[in-house]
């Protein structure tokens, strides 16, 4: 047994001697298939993201503000607290995909072996879902540069001489630095082809709303936003000779003027639709924030007057939002959680896509509670001193609802594509 002893220490020594020479990490073994999984969703053509992270070099101009970002988990963005709802797609790193991506920056943020980098992702609502059935676009529009919000709304015709249904939308702003947020609606009627702009530019004015009757929406973005995916047999349903109005919000806070044109991209059903989606907002839309409330609360409820599944929610605030809890109670009185966002930031928004949908009975009712922060302490607050805060449609006013998009449970429609 002693003869043993010494083969056993070496064996021990030259096992901790191969776990302290661990190669430092590179680029293209390492750090690139966290971006691949995490971060090129949208920070690449099309994804909406204000720089990309496809190369090396993209990546090395920003690694210390990509190790900030990621150590305090800025990024990538997903606000809905975990457990709290159960959503397809959730983001986040790994305490280990951070510590990889910490080391990277630390020992020098080399590049490494071209060879060793994978081949692209593809994203599910672009190339594998093969070219559009429709692609609606806006006019193109220049917004002067250090403006405030500017509403545009753009009427938009469609070519069907029948009703037509879709599966899924993917809202494309044309520069994304400019765009706060789109919203794609239908105009049945057609009466927002006869609205004439006062300023003779593209387009009309529509600060407070499109001006024209809306029988439903085809989608939208905002910062963080994902396409509209809907489940098996639900359609978005555009109407016969319909209209659609893209209601772009811009912002320029640059010093020059910017231009864009933003589309919105349409796949059309390929199996029978048995059930329409629906949209409808639970909040409140009429209140004030006092100047200096550190935490100014609202409740808000909605009745269920038909059975119906909820398949998104997209909770909605301006800068001064700080949480929005959602929830539903039954009728037996339990409670199904929907949403809840404890650090609200209004640069990431977008509709939370539910991994099955959410059946709520007659007799439910989603209820919703919101705090704002209206205090000098707010880092948030565009008022210095603060002031007093209502509803309203700009970015320095705020709002506090909940949209959700859903179908009737005991609807049931006879749709089947050609």
């Amino acid at each position: 047994m002693p003869r043993l002893l010494p083969v056993l220490v070496l064996v021990a020594v030259g096992s901790l001697g191969g776990v302290s020479a661990a190669p430092d990490p590179t680029f293209t073994r390492d750090v690139a298939p966290i971006f691949q999984r995490h971060c090129q969703e949208c920070h690449r053509a099309e994804g909406g993201g204000p720089f990309h992270l496809i190369t090396y070099e993209q990546a090395y101009r920003r690694r210390e503000k990509i190790r900030e970002t990621t150590r305090t988990r800025t990024m990538p963005p997903w606000k809905a607290v975990a457990g709290y709802g159960d959503f397809v797609g959730v983001r986040g790193l790994s305490k280990e995909e951070i510590a990889v991506i910490a080391r990277w920056v630390e020992t020098g943020a080399a590049e490494g072996d071209p060879a060793d980098l994978a081949p692209p992702p593809v994203f599910e609502a672009a190339a594998s879902r093969g070219t559009p059935d429709l692609v609606l676009r806006s006019e193109p529009f220049t917004v002067p540069g250090g403006g405030g919000d500017i509403y545009r709304c753009f009427s938009v015709p469609t070519p069907f001489t029948e009703d037509r249904y879709f599966i899924v939308t993917e809202t494309v702003p044309g520069n994304s630095r400019i765009v706060h947020h789109v919203l794609a609606m239908v105009d049945a009627s057609g009466g927002s082809a006869h609205i004439r702009p006062s300023d003779w530019s593209p387009g009309y004015p529509c600060f407070g709303g499109p001006r024209v009757r809306i029988d439903g929406y085809l989608g939208g973005w905002a910062p963080g936003a994902r396409p509209w995916v809907m489940p098996e047999g639900v359609g978005i349903h555009l109407p016969a000779g319909a209209r659609v109005v893209i209601q772009m919000h811009y912002h320029n806070a640059g010093p020059t003027a910017a231009s864009d044109r933003t589309e919105v991209r349409l796949h059309a059903a390929t199996t029978p639709i048995v059930k329409q989606l629906y949209f409808a907002r639970v909040g409140s839309f009429s209140f004030t924030i006092p100047a200096g409330a550190a935490r100014h609360e609202i409740e808000a409820s909605m009745s269920v007057h038909r059975p119906m599944s909820l398949i998104a929610i997209h909770p909605h605030m301006h800068l001064l939002g700080r949480e929005m809890k959602v929830w539903a109670k039954l009728p037996d009185g339990s409670t199904r959680p929907l949403v809840q966002i404890d650090d609200w930031d209004f640069n990431w928004q977008g509709f939370y896509f539910y991994r099955t949908p959410v059946a709520l009975p007659l007799g439910a009712w989603i209820e919703l509670t919101a705090a704002w922060d209206n205090s000098a302490g707010n880092a948030r607050n565009p008022n210095r001193p603060p002031k007093p805060v209502r509803w309203g449609e700009r970015t320095v006013d705020e709002m506090g609802h909940a949209a959700i998009i859903y179908t009737f449970d005991d609807e049931k429609i006879n749709y089947r594509p050609r």
